[in-house]
């Protein structure tokens, strides 16, 4: 069976306090944001791609009871008591909680925020209540829970970046790495045609550090993966393909011909003025729609 668990804690609570019904949600598929430009003399409808998702909601319902934390029977009071801890757990407005999907061997982890609840339906001579509670996935996609490094070839076309060729959505988070000597460094996502470069060299022992979310570049002269440990070059980096005022290179897997289960990310690095020394390395979690 699927089982969630929230800020480390286990939803289905292990002596009966509440339990998550059978019905609650699978994860959902986001939607895509609905743009939609006409234009006088052309019928239908101009072709947009690479819009952007929503952000997506997960309902979880919960049948709690009156056990106490130890499983004994406490009556009406007792649930009054577990409808407390619950709402205490599920209802944090301040930060964005950790919520964990496990089923079998997949393990998926979002960060969420509380949306809503609703009234607990409560039936006081059973001490039995119900109540439904809606999450929010601020960030849209579900990520792996650890983050992999891959280390490639700093001058090489159609790469597949092994650890995260599983995932179903754009990877919006990665931090590249080139390790120098070297020149003109230049990393292109095959699926979308956007790309990064840095004009100018490194030195050996150099490294250049681009963190994709936050839109920010150093070198730095240790190995390290702190941008903070350098000098910021963020000014120099230059973005280009869709979207590319506003983000830095979304990694984004491609399915293959004819069979869905085969998913591949691919990237194509050029540099020039390299050594043996010289590397590519992408830290980066898988991320599902």
């Amino acid at each position: 069976m699927p089982t969630y668990t929230l800020d480390g804690v286990a939803l289905d609570h292990p002596k009966g306090c509440w339990k998550l019904k059978k019905g609650t949600q699978r994860r959902p598929l986001p939607g895509i944001r609905s743009v939609h430009v006409t234009m006088p003399g052309r019928a239908g409808e101009l072709p947009l791609v690479g819009l952007d998702h929503d952000a997506t909601t997960l309902g979880l319902t919960f049948g709690l009871t009156g056990a106490t934390p130890a499983g004994a029977d406490g009556g009406h009071e007792q649930l009054e008591r577990n409808l407390e801890a619950l709402s205490a757990l599920v209802g944090v407005r301040h930060r964005l909680m950790s919520l964990k999907y496990q089923a079998g061997g997949i393990i998926r982890v979002a960060d969420v925020a509380f949306d809503s609840a609703s009234d607990p339906d409560v039936n006081v001579g059973a001490a039995r209540a119900r109540l439904s509670v809606i999450m929010r996935v601020p960030g849209v996609y579900w990520r792996d829970e650890i983050e992999s490094t891959w280390e490639g070839s700093p001058n090489a076309a159609s790469q597949v970046v092994t650890p995260v060729a599983e995932s179903t959505g754009p990877i919006t988070d990665a931090v590249i790495r080139w390790t120098g000597p070297a020149v003109n460094p230049r990393l292109t996502d095959v699926a979308t045609g956007g790309s990064i470069t840095r004009p100018g060299g490194l030195l050996a022992g150099q490294r250049l550090l681009v963190d994709c979310a936050a839109m920010r570049a150093a070198v730095v002269s240790t190995d390290t993966w702190d941008l903070a440990a350098g000098t910021d070059v963020t000014g120099e980096i230059d973005a280009t393909g869709p979207g590319s005022a506003f983000r830095w290179l979304h990694l984004t897997p491609a399915v293959a011909v004819g069979d869905p289960h085969s998913r591949v990310l691919l990237v194509t690095s050029s540099v020039t003025s390299t050594t043996g020394a010289s590397a590519l390395e992408i830290r980066a979690r898988s991320a599902y729609l």
